[in-house]
């Protein structure tokens, strides 16, 4: 059973899930995805970390395994995800977000980009300085505190 630390309040009903994946460099700093901005994107043109909705009748680790390999062209292991947090989505009401951490490092050469406009690997301080999707900034502050 994963256990994922609880950030702030969960949605009443959970109608959606997603999945997203914390993975890192060498160098300990953060990969990100920058939204597109074209219309019909949620969140357009924002910060956050790769992943997406979970499909009917798939795990939560299967998914961010899934989502990660179609956003970033990397092919990882469910077993190489650890459970790190959930999280209310600030941009549906409805959907929850469940954060991974990739234990492996992933260099930024590796990534072929699948999806989004862009990526960046980032430190604490970049990520501050950064337009991230609101649920995504309550989770570094809680992340890094």
């Amino acid at each position: 059973m994963d256990i994922f630390q609880l950030i702030g309040v969960q949605p009443a009903v959970v109608k959606e899930r997603a999945a997203a994946v914390l993975a890192r460099d060498s160098r300990g700093r953060v990969l990100c995805q920058l939204r597109d901005g074209f219309e019909g994107v949620a969140a357009p043109s924002q910060w956050c970390l790769f992943g997406g909705q979970v499909e009917p009748d798939e795990s939560l680790r299967a998914a961010a395994v899934r989502e990660f390999a179609e956003e970033t062209g990397l092919r990882i292991a469910e077993a190489d995800l650890r459970p790190l947090a959930q999280i209310a989505s600030t941009v549906k009401p409805d959907w929850s977000i469940s954060i991974f951490e990739l234990v492996t490092p992933v260099e930024p050469a590796d990534v072929r980009l699948g999806e989004g406009a862009g990526f960046a690997f980032l430190t604490r301080e970049q990520i501050g300085q950064f337009e991230f999707i609101a649920t995504y900034r309550m989770f570094f502050d809680s992340f890094f505190d």
